[in-house]
């Protein structure tokens, strides 16, 4: 099986480009590239270097590509469409200057529905309005990402109001198939009661760009139980190195097969950077290893 792997700043805890507490970007450059992936998704507009040859000497520097950038913004809040607008131009210029290919398009996980990841029954829906007014706003920084030749790939995430099922599939009705394709991440999924290899299957003409992500199922059990917000769910370990957790990855590999995908993977374990025995290296590595063992054999 043919695969194209990369790895992401977010398995070092890189949600927010002006967080104290993440570690420096030559680090995790360096750890992704001696974890054995060959390339790395952009991470927070501002986390790494935003000059596009400084950009590209470190990534050469590293042994490694550029493939995705992403908006992580409160896509519901028509409010900031400008602001949001004006990111994607920022992030598309450099993200065009390293010949990325991806922009991974996130509703920012919010409340209510931060404490609500995973409760598919009873998690507060937008009104119809404001609905509306996120498929507005992702179209038109869509059309952006079109300019630059960027493809958009909508990610459904835990605590965002693009998580379920119902709501994957209003957007993928809502958004022009032709302009918003779909990114799955497999561990996104499963908190979310969604069989990621029935979704990649479903949507398979859309599906352009996959995130491999295992979840600790003791974990999530515990943090829908208690209605645990995400954030702290990932403090108390709910993601984990691939092979580790409840993703059904020989589904996922045989649906795969059957529709002869070739495209690209980023290995992501969500961590918290303020934790004191970081071990994102060796989860990295750990995965790597999962997928040569799983997939490439």
């Amino acid at each position: 099986m043919k695969l194209q792997l990369s790895n992401a700043p977010c398995s070092w805890g890189i949600e927010f480009a002006d967080n104290p507490d993440n570690p420096p970007w030559q680090t995790v450059l360096n750890e992704i590239s001696q974890a054995g992936y060959k390339a790395t998704e952009l991470g927070p507009l501002g986390y790494l270097p935003t000059d596009s040859q400084v950009l590209a000497a470190k990534l050469e520097e590293n042994g490694l590509g550029l493939i995705a950038g992403t908006i992580f913004k409160h896509l519901h809040k028509a409010e900031q469409r400008d602001a949001i607008l004006q990111y994607t131009h920022d992030t598309c210029k450099l993200l065009q200057a390293q010949n990325a290919k991806y922009m991974v398009v996130i509703d920012h996980v919010s409340s209510p529905r931060t404490d609500q990841a995973g409760q598919v029954e009873t998690a507060y829906r937008l009104p119809d309005e404001q609905w509306q007014e996120m498929m507005t706003t992702i179209t038109e920084l869509s059309l952006i990402c079109r300019e630059y030749n960027i493809t958009p790939v909508i990610h459904p995430h835990a605590g965002s109001f693009i998580e379920y099922r119902d709501e994957i599939d209003r957007a993928m009705q809502d958004l022009d198939s032709d302009l918003v394709k779909l990114c799955i991440d497999t561990g996104h999924c499963r908190y979310a009661s969604i069989d990621p290899a029935e979704l990649i299957e479903t949507y398979q003409d859309r599906v352009e760009y996959i995130h491999f992500k295992d979840i600790n199922e003791a974990v999530l059990a515990h943090t829908v139980a208690n209605n645990v917000d995400f954030y702290k769910a990932i403090g108390n370990g709910v993601f984990c190195p691939l092979g580790q957790g409840c993703v059904d990855f020989n589904a996922v590999r045989s649906t795969l097969e059957r529709i002869q995908y070739e495209g690209w993977i980023t290995v992501e374990q969500d961590v918290d950077p303020a934790a004191k025995d970081n071990s994102s290296l060796e989860n990295a590595q750990l995965s790597l290893q999962f997928i040569e063992q799983k997939f490439l054999q």
